[in-house]
């Protein structure tokens, strides 16, 4: 059953990414992560630096300026692989996709490597403990 329920909540934190034409509404993310401050560890280099968020507001926060400028997104998970034991999860997948910036249309090939933990709590079920993604050159990898 848990494994499982880790490619649910997988599954919908690709989807809160996957916006499309839409705009992107980080708000998707606050049933997925552990709540409150200091509750969750993000790394992501996906602007050059390493940036490290605590709580999922400061991940609504973030994430929701990053994702202003596109007009398209979409996304999918690949080589999805996930490890269930006991109350802890541990997922791995490349998040791949193209985004769409600005009026000229400019498609951008997009890729993360990713990493995430999941804890079970009593009251909340799974929720998101720590997300580390690594941003690397997707064009590379699609002209090979």
């Amino acid at each position: 059953m848990s494994q499982s329920e880790i490619e649910r909540l997988t599954a919908k934190w690709c989807d809160g990414w996957n916006v499309e034409d839409r705009p992107f509404d980080g708000e998707t993310f606050r049933d997925l992560f552990a709540r409150g401050d200091n509750a969750i560890t993000v790394f992501d280099n996906v602007q050059g630096d390493v940036l490290v968020l605590r709580s999922i507001d400061e991940y609504v926060e973030t994430w929701g300026p990053f994702m202003a400028p596109m007009t398209y997104w979409a996304v999918r998970l690949d080589d999805l692989d996930i490890t269930v034991s006991g109350d802890f999860a541990v997922t791995t997948f490349k998040l791949v996709g193209t985004d769409t910036r600005g009026p000229d249309g400019n498609q951008v090939p997009f890729g993360q490597y990713g990493t995430h933990v999941g804890r079970r709590f009593e009251r909340e079920g799974w929720r998101i403990i720590h997300e580390h993604l690594t941003a690397y050159d997707r064009a590379r990898e699609l002209q090979t």
